[in-house]
């Protein structure tokens, strides 16, 4: 009977990652920058003395990065064997997996305010951004000097998951 609970709490934990919103907010203007999976994990960047440092919580136990801070000892290399030189692999990807992924990103809000510093092309951009326009977008071209972004974007790590899976699939069945 416990095995019974443990499986299906596990099932239930596993369903939740894959289908639970995973959920990316910035906004520019009060500097709040959050990368959210609700109840499981959040990472926040927090500006500080340094640059910014990184407070992430995964399961309620949080953690802080600091990528910026210098390290007071450095490592010391063994002699031996040559390390093995790093390559960038080539993206093996296809123009309709980034389609695929572009298209399955749910933007629940996008505020734009900007200014490009020249006026010509701020002029262009005015009669874009009124097309663009829409309930959940607002884009605005003013001729004061200030930017500010507000974007709050959702996916689902399942429904990545599912377009690399299948365009891996497809990639194997053409060769």
């Amino acid at each position: 009977m416990i095995g019974y609970i443990i499986i299906s709490l596990m099932i239930a934990f596993l369903l939740w990652i894959l289908i639970g919103p995973v959920t990316l907010y910035l906004d520019t203007d009060t500097s709040r920058y959050h990368l959210v999976l609700p109840g499981i994990f959040k990472a926040v960047v927090v500006p500080s003395t340094d640059i910014f440092y990184i407070r992430i919580w995964i399961f309620f136990i949080p953690f802080r990065i600091r990528p910026f801070k210098s390290k007071s000892s450095e490592r010391k290399k063994k002699p031996g064997k040559p390390g093995r030189k790093w390559r960038l692999k080539k993206f093996t990807g296809s123009k309709q997996m980034v389609s695929r992924v572009i298209h399955s990103l749910r933007i629940k809000k996008l505020s734009l305010d900007i200014d490009t510093d020249d006026f010509i092309v701020n002029a262009w951009l005015a009669p874009v951004f009124s097309l663009v326009n829409s309930g959940d977008i607002q884009m605005r071209v003013n001729f004061e000097g200030t930017s500010s972004l507000i974007l709050d974007l959702r996916a689902r790590i399942g429904t990545l998951l599912w377009i690399v899976i299948s365009n891996k699939y497809k990639s194997l069945l053409n060769l």
